[in-house]
């Protein structure tokens, strides 16, 4: 069962790689789809969303950054309880 689980972690690791690469390309878009749901939330659940709307573009880098480096880190097997816990929560 070792070559199953190397078979998922590869393509869960190489899934965030490209998810993350493919918002990196875009940090525009990646802003404005923060901006609006932010917004949306800010309607919905609590005002202080609005807070982050202008943050949107550091706040989007940093959870692209955070998408490759885990991604990399599942990979590489580093960690892998850590690593599986803040992909948990990144989702």
């Amino acid at each position: 069962m070792k070559w199953l689980d190397n078979i998922v972690r590869f393509f869960v690791g190489g899934l965030f790689i490209f998810s993350g690469l493919i918002k990196l390309n875009d940090p525009m878009g990646t802003e404005i789809k923060l901006e609006e749901y932010f917004e949306v939330f800010a309607i919905d659940f609590a005002h202080f969303f609005e807070l982050f709307v202008p943050a949107a573009m550091p706040i989007g880098l940093f959870l692209v950054i955070l998408e490759i480096v885990l991604g990399i880190a599942v990979l590489l097997n580093f960690k892998m309880r850590w690593t599986t816990w803040a992909l948990g929560l990144l989702i």
